[in-house]
């Protein structure tokens, strides 16, 4: 897909929302330019350590979370089946050994 946008005097561009979107940038954002051997400009959201630590504790955080959920829906703590009994038991099969 390809986009349009004018420069301003100041050297300014608007990046098109769906760029914006799909790099996750925001304003404030640091960006990186990049020529590469043709002359073509890439642009990439800047490698920003601290936003990528951020972001690595917030998934680490929601993962917690979740743990907490299922653990809390555990209706049989201990119980001492293996996954083959716990099979059969949520299929309501006799129990054989």
């Amino acid at each position: 897909m390809s986009y349009h946008s004018n420069m301003t005097s100041k050297g300014q561009v608007t990046v098109p929302k769906d760029i914006r979107d799909a790099l996750g940038l925001l304003p404030g954002c640091q960006v990186e330019f990049k020529l590469d051997a043709e002359g073509n400009a890439i642009l990439r959201k800047a490698n920003d350590e601290a936003r990528l630590k951020a972001r690595e504790e917030e998934f680490i955080h929601r993962v917690q979370e979740v743990r907490r959920k299922f653990k809390a829906m555990d209706t049989m703590p201990n119980s001492g089946m293996d996954g083959l009994a716990y099979q059969r038991w949520l299929r309501g099969d006799e129990f054989e050994e």
